[in-house]
Order: structure tokens, then sequence, then C-alpha cells
């Protein structure tokens, strides 16, 4: 059921996308986020700043979770609706809207 609910919540960020489907375009802050989810939605192809990373799907109580292990930490993409956050490690949120 949480996996229906996450791939609902996914359709409609992407349906609210200018050109590509599958591709989300994102400011957060002052980061530069594009985001081209797989076919089956457990991960994210996404490039942050011009650094490309790819995130897994992970446990998550409302909405859905992705996380991103790098060599400075982990980063966070979490969707609800058509909100998006990004985490940086345990910093606070930084709260994104679509180009």
């Amino acid at each position: 059921m949480k996996k229906m609910i996450s791939f609902v919540v996914i359709g409609l960020a992407l349906s609210a996308c200018d050109g590509n489907k599958n591709i989300i375009e994102l400011v957060c802050g002052e980061n530069d986020v594009s985001i081209n989810m797989s076919d089956n939605g457990d991960t994210l192809n996404t490039v942050i700043n011009g650094s490309e990373m790819v995130f897994n799907i992970a446990i998550s109580a409302s909405g859905a979770r992705y996380i991103s292990e790098t060599e400075t930490g982990i980063v966070t993409l979490w969707n609800k609706g058509e909100d998006w956050t990004l985490f940086f490690d345990d910093e606070a949120p930084i709260y994104c809207r679509i180009k």
C-alpha cells in the first residue's frame, strides 16, 4: 500500500513538470536539482549543482524518501505531493520549488 501511495505521489510531481515527463527540475535554496526517476520509481538519477548522484528509495512514514551516500555524507530527497525537500546530512531542511 505504501509503495502504491509513493507512486501516486511521484506521479503527481512528475505531472507538474514541463517537457520530458521523467525529469523534474527543482530549485532548492541555492541548489539546482534535476531528477530523472527510474521506471519503477526505486531510484532517482539526480544532478545537484552539476554533481551526478544516484538516490535509492528508503523507508518513509509519509511521502517518498530517497537517500544517496556520498564521500562527504548522506543526502536525502523527500517528496510529498508536489513538495520536495533536500537534506544534506543532519543540516536544516532545504525546501524546493519546481522550476
